[in-house]
């Protein structure tokens, strides 16, 4: 018996609750970073590029490996995480020089503003 196809709606549903469950996966990992080494071991272990979770992954990235250049395309929520992460690090002192942390706290609180609340 041939198996029928998915409809455009049955697979965008099904992506859709893919990218979710991503994110469901990704969020506790980027919440319990304590150090920036602890971020690039959480960058080793991102799935390869086509998984749904990769979009997260390369976005933080990004971001790290560019602070002053906030993703385009990361959401409200990401933006919001990777703000709590660079609060952690400045309050452990692992930002330099002195005030670094606070210039890329307000690039992210000014992204977060002009993206408005989820």
């Amino acid at each position: 018996m041939a198996r029928r196809r998915k409809t455009k709606g049955e697979r965008e549903a099904a992506s859709s609750n893919a990218e979710r469950l991503a994110w469901e996966q990704f969020r506790p990992k980027l919440e319990s970073l304590t150090s920036l080494a602890e971020a690039m071991l959480l960058l080793k272990s991102a799935p390869p590029v086509g998984f749904p979770a990769f979009r997260y992954y390369s976005n933080f990235s990004a971001f790290l490996h560019d602070v002053h250049t906030i993703p385009a395309d990361s959401s409200y929520e990401e933006k919001a995480l990777y703000l709590k992460f660079i609060q952690r690090l400045d309050a452990a002192g692992a930002l330099k020089p002195p005030g670094a942390g606070r210039k890329i706290q307000e690039a992210l609180r000014s992204a977060m503003a002009l993206q408005g609340k989820p």
